[in-house]
C-alpha cells in the first residue's frame, strides 16, 4: 500500500464472513492479491489490518445516489448469491471485472435509489444469477434467517438495544440499504 499519504486513500467498508462490519482507507485495492491492507481509523487502537480475502464476504468500495443516466440504463437484473445464504439484488452496471481472487462491479438496488461498487472474493461467492423477473416474496417470508440477530445472546435486552443502535449507525453512514436496515430492525423488534 506504501506509506500514508503516498497515494489519495479511499475509505472502505469490509463486511467479513461472520457479519462484522470494519471501515478503513486503502491506496489500492487488487482481486488479484490473496489480501487486502487497511489503514484503521485514528480513533482505533489498530494503525493497520491485513486482511485475507477468503474471511471478507464483500468489500464496498464506493457507494451513493445513483444519476439519472445510470437510472435510466438500469435493466440487466442479477442476484448474487452468498455461501451463507444471504442474496443480494440489483441491477448490474456495466460488466463484472473480473481477477484471480473475486470480482468487481457496479450494483443499483433493486429500487434504483442506492449504487455501489463491491468488490466480492470468490471464496464469499456460491454464485451471480442473471434473471428475468424479481421474486415477489418480501424478505420476512424468504424462508432464512438472519445470522446476526439470530446468534443466543448473553445479556438480550441490552444487546438488542445495543444492535438498534449499531443498525442505525450503518444505514448513517450508507454500509446497509434503507431495506436492509428495515428487515433486520424488524427482527430486532421481534425479538425484544
Amino acid at each position: 500500500m506504501g506509506s500514508p499519504g503516498a497515494r489519495k486513500a479511499t475509505t472502505v467498508t469490509v463486511r467479513f464472513l461472520d457479519d462484522e462490519i470494519m471501515e478503513g482507507q486503502v491506496g489500492t485495492i487488487s482481486l488479484n492479491q490473496p489480501n487486502i491492507e487497511l489503514e484503521m481509523p485514528e480513533a482505533s487502537n489498530n494503525e493497520r489490518a491485513l486482511v485475507p480475502l477468503p474471511s471478507i464476504k464483500r468489500i464496498t468500495l464506493a457507494a451513493g445516489a445513483p444519476s439519472a443516466e445510470e437510472q435510466a440504463r438500469a435493466e440487466r437484473k442479477v442476484a448474487i448469491r452468498f455461501q451463507d445464504g444471504e442474496v443480494l439484488k440489483g441491477y448490474l452496471d456495466g460488466e463484472l471485472r473480473q481477477a484471480s481472487h473475486g470480482l468487481t462491479l457496479r450494483l443499483m438496488s433493486v429500487e434504483k435509489d442506492r449504487i455501489e461498487t463491491l468488490g466480492i472474493p470468490y471464496t464469499a461467492l456460491k454464485a451471480l444469477f442473471y434473471l428475468k423477473t424479481w421474486d415477489t416474496r418480501p424478505p420476512e417470508f424468504d424462508g432464512k434467517e438472519d445470522r446476526h440477530l439470530s446468534k443466543r445472546l448473553s445479556s438480550p435486552l441490552v444487546d438488542l438495544i445495543s444492535d438498534m443502535g449499531q443498525l442505525d449507525k450503518l444505514r448513517k453512514r450508507g454500509a446497509i440499504t434503507e431495506s436492509e436496515f428495515q428487515r433486520k430492525r424488524r427482527k430486532i423488534l421481534d425479538n425484544i
